[in-house]
């Protein structure tokens, strides 16, 4: 009775420890397939976001040569023929994109969807980030640029805006003083400075190449505005020259781990015939 007794305890036991063999082996191939799960979704989180930004088509204001920040004014039929070329240009160098954002003033919407069309891509939601807005020109909203600039040149010292403006191209100044200048000079004080608005840009800019990352989206279109996409290039590389940029040229930005980089500025082959 118990030798009988024992055999069945320390079978008893043996079944216990097989049970606990068992969860310890459940729990960790557990373990590994979480753990495989997350290697895989940090790899996506880190491939590199490709960053089409690109200015918007040619406008009305822009046409009339007015200063166009937050104020907004449609394409013309050429500001709208030169985004469908885009599009077209983007097609045939079998260029397609994951994810497309712009700003929330029509002028960047209207591109965006045209391209989009003629990209082949028009099914894709157009999705609105305020932070990449033109900077703001306060009180100097749809005024002539002569108009606009001449109290800061005053203040900055030139005896006019040509004089200053030739500073500029000269290299004597920076066009982001001149912005800062005309900023500090608006009594309204809601024109930004240059620094104000490339913070802003650069961090809508981060929240789209962000976003991008985590969804493992690779390529994205970005629609933005002139002096925008400027104070972001400035920003990531002083060193890059960005100019005047054309209207639906492209600017190529790289972010890898967090850090961006300009590989190509102000880019209009895929406009051209």
């Amino acid at each position: 009775m118990e030798n009988n007794g024992g055999e069945k305890m320390r079978q008893k036991r043996r079944m216990v420890m097989m049970a606990a063999g068992l969860l310890c082996i459940s729990a960790i191939l557990a373990g590994c397939a979480k753990a495989q799960v997350q290697a895989q979704e940090t790899a996506k989180e880190q491939m590199p976001v490709t960053l089409y930004l690109t200015r918007h088509g040619k406008t009305m204001l822009n046409t009339t040569g007015r200063m166009q920040g937050w104020c907004d004014s449609p394409l013309t039929e050429e500001g709208a023929a030169v985004a469908e070329k885009l599009g077209a240009g983007l097609k045939k160098a079998g260029i397609t994109f994951d994810a497309v954002y712009t700003s929330d003033s029509g002028r960047a919407i209207e591109t965006a969807e045209l391209v989009l069309k003629n990209n082949g891509q028009q099914d894709l939601a157009v999705q609105k980030n305020p932070r990449i807005r033109e900077v703001c020109y306060g009180i100097y909203e749809g005024a002539m640029p002569a108009e606009a600039y001449a109290p800061a040149a005053k203040a900055l010292g030139y005896d006019s805006v040509d004089t200053m403006m030739g500073a500029v191209m000269s290299g004597a100044m920076t066009i982001n003083e001149a912005v800062s200048a005309m900023a500090k000079t608006d009594e309204s004080k809601t024109a930004e400075t240059w620094e104000t608005a490339q913070k802003r840009v650069m961090e809508g800019l981060r929240e789209i190449a962000d976003e991008a990352a985590r969804k493992g989206q690779n390529q994205v279109l970005v629609v933005s505005h002139g002096m925008a996409i400027s104070a972001a290039v400035a920003a990531i590389d002083p060193e890059a020259e960005a100019g005047e940029l054309g209207n639906a040229s492209i600017t190529k930005l790289i972010c890898d781990g967090g850090t961006f980089t300009v590989e190509s500025v102000n880019d209009m082959s895929y406009i051209e015939e």
